[in-house]
């Protein structure tokens, strides 16, 4: 492709004012759609309903000098390696910034998306169904770079030593939350990163919703974990399901406020969770394996220590050992033997939840 074509497409990335509803129309008006670089300014005018000045910065957008620096770092709508089934969606970005490796952009996905104010519980369900998606299916794990389950979604599938995505709502050199800086340089080293919006984008509120859109339409599927009625992830739901996606919801107590979006969204029609198999028995068959649940053994001197912990809530030690009527140190080496078995995982202040 030539560097006129790529630029003007990278130009209009560094454009704030045109939404992914601007850049749709540009695509159901144009073909190709760089030929809107040659249109009447009143016809862009009418077209996007922006004014005489954003109509011909849309017609010189290759001239922008940022444009040099950022070839080698973005991905046009129109280059080879642009994802496939993102390409799909009906407002599909015209350029992606990039950090990491792009091929994991042409790979199977599910995204793993939940509450920012994820409980134990819905930490627990992100790890338990991104770990095998990424380690065992062989499938990428997207989300948003969230706190909460986003964040816990790209843990799990990295330290599975599996793929994972990173759909920012800021520029791609705009971190946030601060919090998760170690994870953003982790996932920028071992996955990849991308962005829609401008080098230097700052965290606006408008621009979280809009990018939903690319981590459903990344997706052969989304999982929903915890999520509020008015929560963000019920976006993305909306958008995978008006992408033709699948939508996938797990199930929470009754009592918690979490919950009501994923029961909510099993209502109207996603599917329950209950398990990594109810993902993967509604990919395409190319992407579809099946995995087989681990037991301990009936006899394991393990499955007392086990059957005391809960998948819902952490248990501090000390009252585990009163449960069990042991001592502490009679079941720390248990727990220690079932977390490295995968069983339970141990979270700060000697609390343990169990994983499976």
């Amino acid at each position: 492709m030539k560097h006129s074509t790529r630029d003007l497409l990278i130009g209009w990335s560094l454009l704030p004012f045109l939404t992914p509803s601007r850049t749709r129309l540009l695509l159901e008006h144009f073909d190709p759609v760089t030929d809107a670089a040659r249109a009447p300014l009143r016809f862009l005018e009418s077209l996007l309903n922006i004014d005489a000045k954003q109509a011909d910065l849309v017609r010189t957008a290759d001239r922008d000098k940022r444009i040099k620096t950022l070839r080698a770092t973005t991905i046009t709508f129109e280059d080879d390696d642009y994802p496939p089934l993102l390409r799909e969606i009906i407002d599909p970005p015209l350029a992606l910034h990039i950090r990491g490796d792009r091929t994991l952009l042409k790979r199977d996905a599910v995204a793993i998306v939940g509450s920012r104010r994820a409980s134990p519980y819905a930490i627990n369900a992100a790890k338990a169904i991104a770990s095998p998606l990424a380690s065992d299916a062989k499938l990428v794990i997207v989300s948003g770079l969230a706190r909460g389950v986003d964040a816990a979604a790209h843990e799990a599938a990295l330290d599975s030593k599996g793929a994972t995505i990173a759909v920012l709502g800021t520029g791609i050199d705009v971190i946030y939350p601060k919090s998760n800086t170690r994870l953003f340089r982790r996932i920028e080293r071992d996955g990849v990163i991308i962005s829609e919006l401008a080098p230097g984008t700052p965290p606006l509120a408008m621009n979280f919703p809009i990018r939903n859109r690319i981590i459903s339409g990344l997706a052969l599927g989304t999982v929903i974990v915890e999520a509020t009625s008015r929560s963000g992830s019920l976006i993305t739901a909306r958008t995978a399901a008006e992408q033709g996606r699948e939508v996938f919801a797990v199930p929470g107590p009754i009592f918690s406020a979490g919950s009501e979006g994923t029961h909510r969204l099993i209502q109207y029609g996603a599917k329950l969770v209950h398990d990594v198999n109810d993902v993967l028995d509604e990919l395409p068959d190319h992407a579809r394996v099946h995995m087989k649940k681990e037991k301990l053994p009936e006899e394991s001197p393990l499955r007392e220590v086990l059957e005391v912990l809960s998948k819902e809530e952490a248990i501090h030690i000390e009252q585990a050992a009163q449960k069990l009527k042991q001592p502490v140190p009679a079941i720390s080496e248990s727990l220690l033997q079932l977390e490295l078995g995968g069983w339970v995982r141990a979270l700060p202040g000697a609390r343990y939840v169990r994983l499976k």
